[in-house]
Order: C-alpha cells, then structure tokens, then sequence
C-alpha cells in the first residue's frame, strides 16, 4: 500500500508542469544547424546535441519546469509543444537542463525527495 501511495504521488507531482515564454527579438535571426537528435512530441520537433539542418529563427524562449518522476520529459515536452504551437512555432531546440533538489516528504516512515527538471528551449520556426 505504501509504495502505490507513493507512485500515485509521484505521478501527481510529475504531471505538473509549467512552461515560461518569452519572445526573442535579435539582428540576423537567420540559422542553420549542422543536425542532431531529434524527437516528436505532439507534431513539435525537439532537437538535442545540435540543430536542425535546414534554415530557421528563433521566436522565443521557453523554460519548463516539472516534478521528477515517472514520465517526466513526455509531460515536459507536451507542455512545451502545446506553447510551441501557440507562439506558432514548429520546433523546439533543448539549451539546458538542471535538476534540483524540491524537499523531503515523509509518507509511511520513510522519507522521499522530491525533485524538480527545469528544461530550457529556443522555440523556432522553420523558413524553407
């Protein structure tokens, strides 16, 4: 019984995600990556370890953020999709990402950290 409390909370906690959006504004926002790991989550493209091969700009920066746990990067990529294409954006290009430690909670006699992954992207949009 215990460790389904925990599960169930973990989940909870996990499927709480934010997202920060803030527009860019630069001279020559004109790019093209050289390529790299690229996922899809919800029609939005997440580029890692590098950039899309093809040209683009950047129209803005989103910051993530949602409790560690079980499903973690699906729940902070669908979040960050959804603003992706509400900025209307196509893609997303992963800048960093930290961990940090978010508390102990005590549940059955033991104790649990809780952690929080905060992700930051440049939102882009795709020219050719």
């Amino acid at each position: 019984m215990k460790k389904l409390v925990v599960l169930l909370l973990a989940a909870v906690l996990a499927g709480c995600a934010t997202v920060n959006y803030q527009a860019y504004e630069g001279k020559n926002n004109l790019h093209e990556g050289q390529g790299g790991s690229k996922v899809v989550a919800d029609g939005v493209d997440f580029w890692a370890n590098g950039a899309p091969p093809r040209k683009y700009t950047i129209i803005g920066v989103a910051e993530a953020e949602v409790g560690e746990g079980w499903g973690d990067n699906d729940i902070l990529r669908s979040a960050v999709a959804s603003e992706v294409k509400k900025q209307g954006g196509h893609a997303a290009i992963q800048m960093a990402s930290e961990s940090s430690f978010g508390g102990v909670m005590p549940i059955g006699g033991m104790m649990y950290a809780l952690n929080n992954k905060k992700v930051r992207y440049q939102v882009i949009k795709y020219v050719d």
